[in-house]
């Protein structure tokens, strides 16, 4: 009888196993990240079906899913962070968390581009909806240009459009899951339009491919509201984990030398320098500005030293700015 009961109970442990098994745990998560995450689903069960779809598309997406499974994850445990020092609610809390895991969404799906007339129409809708309901009441300009929209340079690059149609995609995902009403998904869908306001590379390269200054203000809302620059400051901050800023195969030292053209490390870390310069500049929370200070304190004397530069050495004085950059 002992035996059988001790048998019962090893079979019920084993068959509890995968009923655990979050579909996130593959891809390991550093702190203190994991431990935001783990508070924020704790907290919010109803984020786990989210994080779950999240998973699902990126995999579906890419054959080597888990760094935009990792930065995904990252940003939503730095809104909860950032969220919880704001003193947010706690529904605001939760609509912060979502909305960082859905924000990317659609960045590596193949044909959510504006230069598709089927997103483009259904993009054109949600911004009127949104806008019908009170959001971009700051950006007069968005979304009042389609040639700039259409401009295949533009809407044809889905780095420049993804918290558009990513908005849209996110929005048919909350619809699905029970307990977001449609002025939660309302909310949602705005912090994501909103998120990418920050990289002003992407505002340049808009400039560029429409031939005007400001024409980036087509495509980029400021920003409205907690939620909206939470996410973006998320998104933000995300970038400057050292591991992906500083090595010589990290993200950002790879693109500066396929994105941007730099040669060696020391152009690589001006390069890298300049633009997280001007980066750290945009946060647009107080907890945002702190977290950025906080990486930013870390990644710059790396940066300094494969520059063969002094501690106390100002790059852009010394080296200028990067000729990539000169007009920007």
């Amino acid at each position: 009888m002992k035996t059988a009961v001790a048998l019962g109970a090893v079979l019920a442990l084993l068959t509890q196993g995968p009923a655990f098994a979050a579909s996130q745990d593959k891809y390991e998560l550093g702190q203190p990240y994991l431990a935001w995450e783990q508070a924020y689903l704790k907290e919010f069960p109803d984020a786990q079906k989210v994080m779950d779809r999240m998973v699902e598309i990126t995999v579906r997406q890419l054959k080597e899913p888990e760094q935009d499974i990792l930065h995904n994850r990252i940003c939503s445990a730095l809104a909860y962070k950032m969220a919880l020092d704001s003193k947010l609610a706690t529904a605001e809390r939760r609509l912060a968390v979502v909305t960082d895991i859905l924000h990317n969404i659609d960045k590596e799906e193949k044909d959510a581009v504006l230069t598709n007339p089927k997103v483009f129409g259904e993009t054109a809708a949600m911004v009127a909806r949104l806008r019908q309901a009170g959001y971009f009441k700051d950006a007069p300009r968005f979304w009042a240009d389609e040639a700039v929209l259409k401009n295949p340079k533009v809407g044809g690059n889905r780095a420049l459009v993804h918290h558009l149609t990513s908005a849209l995609t996110a929005g048919e995902i909350l619809k699905t899951v029970d307990g977001f009403s449609a002025k939660d998904i309302d909310r949602v869908q705005a912090a994501i339009v909103g998120h990418s306001t920050g990289y002003w590379y992407f505002r340049q390269s808009i400039d560029d491919a429409a031939g005007r200054k400001a024409a980036w203000e087509v495509l980029y809302p400021e920003p409205e509201g907690d939620i909206a620059r939470i996410a973006h400051d998320a998104d933000l901050i995300s970038h400057f984990a050292p591991e992906s800023v500083v090595h010589d195969v990290s993200k950002w030292r790879t693109l500066a030398a396929k994105r941007w053209g730099a040669k060696g490390e020391v152009e690589e870390a001006h390069v890298v320098y300049y633009v997280f310069f001007r980066l750290f500049e945009e946060a647009k929370t107080e907890p945002g500005k702190a977290l950025a200070r906080e990486q930013w304190e870390q990644i710059r004397p790396e940066l300094l030293k494969l520059m063969q530069l002094k501690a106390g050495d100002d790059p852009v004085k010394i080296l200028g700015v990067p000729k990539v950059f000169h007009g920007s």
